[in-house]
């Protein structure tokens, strides 16, 4: 019987509806479970396909990939209404097995409060550090196809969100944001007004009327009001850094506290980004 291999390894469909393939469904219990003692993608394939394991008809060789994607699928513990195959449990603790290997040794405090606002400066999406081999660790954008051609490495990341915060320090007035200019209110708010005021000139008023043009008259006048949220920030910040002492290293508690995203560029250029909105670089 030909299998149909759009579907999930472990699923097939029986009288029209869809159905765990009990044979395949060991198979896949049982790649969690090799996974979870340890054992590679490569190895876990090599084992597949030595025990002539069928992917699909006439086919029984297994690579590393087809074992990542049968790992990663959410399909396996009832996702997209798929019959569960596993415990959600044991898909999450076999997740958490590969992100820690795909970051490599685990962050230390202060590089996780860095990675956790780091995004990249051409397309926003969050910047990750690929740390898989001891001697060699690199920060770079998440994005699928997106290349990072310069190496920022956890020592220049922190150095440089460091002096980033040292020059601030120096120069508080560097947070100030432009005065804010508040908008006179349009023509049509006055019009607005001078209807309002006829209307309640009339003997006869109409009260539904009359409500429905005051509510559109302050609707107007509140777009017409300027955002002052940034400037009680940018008050909060000059608090901090006034009076601040230089920083002879990273401080967990002055980033968190003022800092709103770290904004990578692909040349490894670095900015902050200020909870006020203001974007900081080096001198």
């Amino acid at each position: 019987m030909k299998k149909n291999r759009y579907l999930p390894f472990g699923y097939h469909i029986q009288n029209g509806v869809l159905c765990i393939h009990e044979a395949e469904a060991a198979v896949v219990r049982q790649v969690f479970e090799d996974y979870q003692a340890g054992t590679s993608y490569r190895r876990i394939a090599e084992t597949l396909t030595v025990r002539g394991i069928p992917y699909m008809e006439n086919r029984t060789d297994w690579n590393k990939h087809m074992v990542k994607r049968m790992l990663e699928n959410p399909r396996y513990c009832g996702g997209d209404d798929f019959p569960p195959i596993l415990s959600a449990d044991t898909f999450e603790t076999v997740a958490a097995q590969i992100e820690q290997k795909s970051q490599g040794e685990p962050l230390s405090e202060e590089l996780d409060s860095i990675r956790s606002k780091a995004i990249c400066g051409a397309c926003g999406a969050k910047y990750k550090r690929d740390g898989r081999s001891k001697n060699y660790e690199a920060w770079c954008c998440s994005a699928e196809g997106r290349s990072t051609p310069k190496r920022i490495t956890d020592q220049v990341l922190l150095e440089s969100v460091t002096a980033i915060l040292n020059t601030i320090i120096r120069e508080p007035s560097l947070l100030e944001l432009p005065l804010l200019h508040r908008e006179n209110y349009s023509l049509d708010v006055a019009r607005t007004e001078n209807q309002i005021n006829r209307e309640l000139e009339k003997s006869e008023v109409d009260s539904d009327y009359i409500k429905l043009l005051i509510f559109g008259c302050a609707a107007a006048k509140y777009e017409a009001c300027a955002d002052t949220e940034p400037e009680y920030l940018t008050r909060q910040l000059l608090a901090i850094f006034e009076g601040q002492p230089p920083l002879e290293a990273f401080s967990i508690r002055l980033f968190e506290d003022t800092v709103k995203q770290v904004v990578i560029d692909v040349d490894g250029s670095l900015w902050l980004r200020m909870i006020n909105g203001k974007l900081i670089g080096k001198e």
